[in-house]
């Protein structure tokens, strides 16, 4: 299973069919995301009033398999954090936790456009990091 980071949800909700294209490329399984993702994408949604866009990003949201954060989510983003800490690396906790819903759940791969994940992928070497441009 690849997991899609809210970066290239974006993206891919913006038309960029660069993106789109690299995405079905490398989709060789079941795609998913993650609670944390929605929670971001949301946010932004119920804070600038985006009703229709709102709309859209359910229905690709439904299409997609939904990891929620859970105990063992919790724990693996703890572990991943503890190895940050002790390498003195500085990394967006939003993205630590979609880390540890990836490793909790044998996610293969974390495709995005954000470099916090390659920094957790060299740190703790896991999950394996596809980073789009």
């Amino acid at each position: 299973m690849k997991l899609l980071d809210t970066s290239v949800i974006i993206s891919i909700l913006r038309g960029d069919e660069e993106i789109k294209d690299l995405v079905e490329r490398l989709n060789e399984g079941r795609l998913c995301t993650t609670t944390i993702t929605q929670f971001e994408l949301f946010s932004r949604i119920y804070h600038k009033g985006l009703i229709k866009e709102g709309i859209i990003i359910k229905r690709f949201i439904k299409s997609l398999a939904l990891l929620i954060f859970d105990e063992d989510s919790s724990d693996k983003a703890a572990q991943i954090m503890g190895s940050l800490l002790k390498a003195e690396k500085t990394v967006n906790v939003i993205d630590i936790l979609i880390a540890g819903i990836a490793l909790a759940n044998g996610v293969e791969d974390i495709i995005t456009k954000d470099g916090d994940f390659k920094v957790i992928e060299e740190v703790y070497g896991y999950p394996k990091v596809t980073l789009l441009r």
